[in-house]
């Protein structure tokens, strides 16, 4: 019979204790972990606004243009400028006030105000006092009756404005004074009603997960149950890159198009018109020759030429051969074919005029092989 090793017995004990004291003191908790926004979420600060409202069926829209086209205003709409206010151009500036005249409802945040009032929008508008107010942070309350330990609270913090007097008399409702800065101003403009807040923080996304932010959002947003569409514009697009690239940097078209033909004809005495590449084993002088017989032969039907041959063969014949010079006719044939090896009648025939182009290759060939020979 075996017995267990003691080791064995101590290694199972400590291991039943692990796991009693792992189940005696285990504790399990829930924690929450903030992770960084993803999608849409990270470059739109509205995008909680917006699936707030989306639940709630309020017509909402996050936007990045105040294209006329992309963006109808119409009364009873609300607009949010969460940024780029002095990006607004002009006509822009001026159609956002006429539709705040006509029943708008404007929300944006000034920042300083001795900056903010030199903005397009601000001048159409017509109601910051250029004087510059302090930082700070004030306490409001989103509802009433709630209490702090409701979460009915919160702090409101950035640069405060001031106002002209013009808009302090169309006041409607209001955080602060005209001494310390407004921090919150709701003013009526015609017919339509402009927001103004020291920061749109509350309307962010991780604000909104806030109680008191909630019920701020929706008294900003919604005074009055208004049923007009809201557009969040969380950036502010510049023009096409193309259209500024044609508009202001065509400087730069101009010096890079110079520089690209300065290139060119510096490059050009290198280049040329494509000519095919010589065939191999070319034979110029051969081709000359042939050339140059041929416009010969097209002079006389080749008697001259045939004169010529017979004349540079005879010369070199005789001159090889002196015996020769003294014959003529059948008997010179006879000389030369016993010399040569070439037949008679064959040496007669390329002797005497051609009657085609035939007749005259073969007697070409014949005394370019008499004149060959030895």
């Amino acid at each position: 019979m075996n017995r267990i090793p003691p080791l064995a017995i101590v290694l199972a004990a400590l291991a039943l204790l692990g796991v009693i004291a792992f189940f005696t003191l285990f504790e399990r908790k829930e924690i929450t972990v903030t992770t960084p926004s993803r999608g849409e979420a990270a470059y739109n600060r509205f995008f909680a606004l917006e699936r707030a409202l989306a639940k709630l069926d309020v017509p909402v829209s996050s936007i990045a243009t105040l294209s006329p086209r992309r963006v109808p205003l119409a009364a009873e709409d609300t607009l949010v400028l969460g940024a780029g206010l002095e990006r607004i151009e002009v006509n822009d500036a001026e159609r956002i006030a006429e539709w705040v005249r006509g029943g708008g409802h404007l929300v944006l945040s000034p920042g300083p105000a001795d900056e903010a009032s030199h903005t397009p929008l601000f001048e159409a508008l017509d109601m910051l006092a250029p004087e510059r107010a302090g930082d700070g942070c004030t306490r409001l309350v989103a509802e009433a009756a709630a209490s702090a330990k409701e979460g009915g609270n919160f702090e409101l913090c950035g640069p405060r404005f001031r106002l002209n007097d013009e808009a302090a008399e169309n006041l409607d409702a209001w955080v602060g004074d005209d001494r310390q800065g407004y921090a919150f101003a709701r003013i009526t403009v015609g017919d339509g009603q402009v927001s103004l807040l020291s920061n749109l923080a509350p309307l962010s996304n991780r604000s909104l997960s806030h109680l008191a932010q909630q019920r701020f959002a929706w008294r900003l947003l919604m005074p009055f149950e208004r049923d007009g569409h809201v557009w969040l514009l969380y950036a502010l697009d510049g023009p096409s890159f193309w259209l500024a690239l044609f508009t202001r940097g065509w400087p730069g078209l101009v010096a890079l198009t110079l520089l690209l033909l300065a290139w060119m004809a510096a490059r050009g005495e290198r280049l040329g018109p494509l000519m095919p590449a010589p065939p191999l084993q070319r034979r110029a002088l051969l081709e000359h020759v042939q050339a140059a017989g041929e416009f010969l032969y097209r002079r006389d039907a080749g008697l001259g030429l045939h004169g010529l041959a017979c004349r540079a063969a005879l010369a070199r014949v005789r001159r090889l051969d002196p015996a020769s010079a003294g014959l003529d006719g059948q008997a010179l044939y006879e000389r030369l074919a016993e010399r040569h090896g070439i037949d008679p009648a064959q040496l007669a025939r390329a002797f005497q005029i051609p009657a085609n182009a035939a007749a005259f290759r073969d007697s070409i060939a014949t005394l370019a092989r008499l004149r060959s020979r030895p």
